[in-house]
């Protein structure tokens, strides 16, 4: 395992590399965790980001609301369908996807907060009393904490601006809602590398991966989900049969970076299978759109734009593919899941974890 003085060198480079405003990471390996921290909590102020510092985690809520549905309901058909992203939703309503993309695997908030809807006892008090509670998660919780990290939202080609109104609905929190620290991400994180094996269990494939109930799932045993929302990009990743766990938390839209640098770095994932860009299969060049999501694939290019689904505020994603699949349907960059990209039948592209019809 890295030594603290390395790990610390290693999230100040991936810091200085992306010029985000903060960073925290903890590493739990080899029977021991460390910790480390670089930059401020709000741009403009001298508060420094400590490894204790509270992040919005966004979508890694969502395992910890698959763990509350098992602790309290257990997983029938349906919730296996709703936690694993196959009850054929839309990103953020309940309705049906588009003909194009019935029977793909797409991701959606809707179905995490239907699936805490089902639950006997209020979604907030059961996540408290049935997993935050027991694990010892202190840090861990909905209502906004004292002294957080605030989230960034890009300005301009390199510079950063706080987002100014960060209140995340209560209906959403199923979805994203909760706030953590780096420590607690890790306790956490070694509760599931010794047990809630069946939240573990692939439901379906999609992107070069297998998606279980709130969890990736890859080749090697690695359980990993990233978040992205309001200005703060967020990974918990694991590997149970090596008790290993990485949290890393940035307060930033180009969070995403620092987070691929922290994990190239500290080598808990196997090298890239395709580090160079290609081309995108020939005949799927186009725009492809679904509610307020429109991407345009061009050659090697994709362009994501879609609003923050807390904030309102325009984001727009750009990045080239690289080839990672058999074949030539499959596209990934970089290391983790958030950039990845697949057209699973004609007319259809999975951008952004979403099966998106051709728009033109």
């Amino acid at each position: 395992m890295k030594s603290r003085f390395l790990l610390e060198e290693t999230v100040r480079a991936a810091r200085g590399r992306t010029r985000i405003p903060g960073i925290a990471v903890a590493l739990h390996a080899d029977g021991e965790t460390q910790m480390a921290a670089a930059g401020v909590r709000e741009l403009g102020r001298d508060e420094p980001v400590e490894p204790s510092t509270p992040f919005r985690i966004a979508s890694v809520t969502k395992s910890f609301t698959a763990t509350l549905v098992y602790e309290l309901g257990g997983l029938d058909a349906r919730r296996r369908a709703l936690l694993s992203h196959t009850a054929g939703y839309r990103p953020e309503a309940a309705e049906p996807l588009p003909e194009a993309c019935r029977g793909l695997w797409s991701y959606s908030n809707a179905g995490y907060r239907e699936a805490a809807a089902s639950l006997a006892v209020p979604f907030e008090q059961g996540m408290r009393e049935r997993v935050l509670e027991p694990l010892g998660l202190e840090a861990t919780g909905f209502d906004e904490p004292s002294a957080p990290a605030r989230g960034h939202v890009q300005q301009g080609e390199t510079g950063h601006r706080a987002v100014p109104v960060d209140a995340y609905p209560p209906a959403r929190r199923p979805g994203g809602g909760l706030w953590s620290t780096v420590g607690d991400l890790v306790r956490y994180g070694l509760a599931h590398c010794r047990g809630y094996g069946e939240l573990h269990e692939p439901q379906a494939e999609a992107l070069g991966a297998q998606y279980a109930c709130g969890w990736w799932v890859r080749d090697g045993g690695v359980l990993d989900h990233e978040g992205s929302v309001a200005g703060y990009q967020s990974l918990l990743l694991l590997v149970p049969a090596q008790e290993l766990v990485l949290a890393v938390l940035t307060n930033s839209w180009r969070g995403s970076g620092a987070v691929r640098r922290i994990v190239e770095a500290l080598g808990v994932l196997p090298p890239s299978d395709g580090a160079a860009a290609a081309r995108a299969p020939a005949g799927v060049d186009g725009r492809y759109a679904l509610d307020a999501i429109e991407v345009a694939v061009s050659g090697h290019e994709i362009v994501e734009r879609e609003p923050d689904p807390v904030t309102g505020t325009p984001i727009e994603r750009r990045y080239r593919v690289s080839p990672v699949m058999d074949g030539v349907v499959g596209f990934a960059r970089g290391v983790l899941m958030g950039h990845r990209i697949d057209f699973p039948r004609d007319g259809v592209a999975r951008v952004g974890w979403t099966a998106l019809p051709r728009a033109g």
